[in-house]
């Protein structure tokens, strides 16, 4: 049965018809996030200070995207990783910057969530990505405070929340392009501190690739 819609389906977690209407993230888009802007403009949230260097993403966070993310983070349906992580993959391939990278990192959890998750959905999405791109996948970073969930914080306190709430795991990224895996983009904070983490490491660039972002 199809997540979105409910209509049966034979394997797949999502049927063609909905598959065919997930909002995708088209162009113009900020060159930083991803994030579609007007004309290709920076957009608002990364006029702001930014460790991020280029980013992509999949779909836009709004329904019925939102309803996927929560069943892939929440509802244990994690093998909607594959789905997304090919989608990425695809996006990655077709970016001349990203295309260059040397490795794949994704933004961990935090070892509790993990265990009461029973998997790491961006640890997930990096393996396929991985998989689908040819590009190494490096665990570099390491979550070290159990944050709040971003969800109903402000601007600033976000930022706030995750500071110094990530250091690396090992190294093995100094001079390297890499790219940061997540689930999904609102303001940037996390991803944006976890860039800092890896140039402050040595990394020579920082991208960003999420499932999806909000608009």
């Amino acid at each position: 049965m199809c997540l979105l819609c409910e209509a049966e389906t034979e394997k797949s977690m999502i049927c063609n018809n909905c598959l065919d209407y997930l909002p995708v993230a088209n162009p113009p888009l900020c060159t930083f996030c991803g994030r579609p802007t007007h004309k290709g403009n920076i957009c608002t949230q990364c006029k702001k200070e930014r460790a991020i260097d280029h980013g992509r993403a999949w779909m836009l966070f709004v329904p019925p995207t939102d309803k996927l993310i929560h069943h892939f983070k929440y509802r244990g349906k994690s093998r909607l990783a594959t789905l997304m992580g090919r989608a990425m993959a695809s996006l990655i391939k077709s970016d001349h910057t990203m295309a260059q990278a040397d490795a794949i990192t994704p933004v961990p959890l935090y070892w509790w969530k993990k265990l009461r998750r029973g998997y790491d959905q961006s640890s997930l999405l990096a393996h396929i990505i991985s998989q689908n791109t040819g590009i190494d996948e490096k665990n570099t970073l390491r979550r070290v405070r159990n944050t709040r969930t971003q969800t109903r914080l402000s601007d600033h306190e976000r930022e706030k929340n995750v500071r110094r709430a990530f250091n690396l795991n090992k190294n093995g990224i100094k001079g390297k392009k890499v790219i940061l895996v997540d689930d999904v983009l609102t303001t940037g904070a996390t991803i944006n501190e976890c860039a800092r983490v890896l140039k402050e490491a040595g990394a020579a660039a920082v991208y960003s690739c999420v499932a999806a972002i909000t608009p």
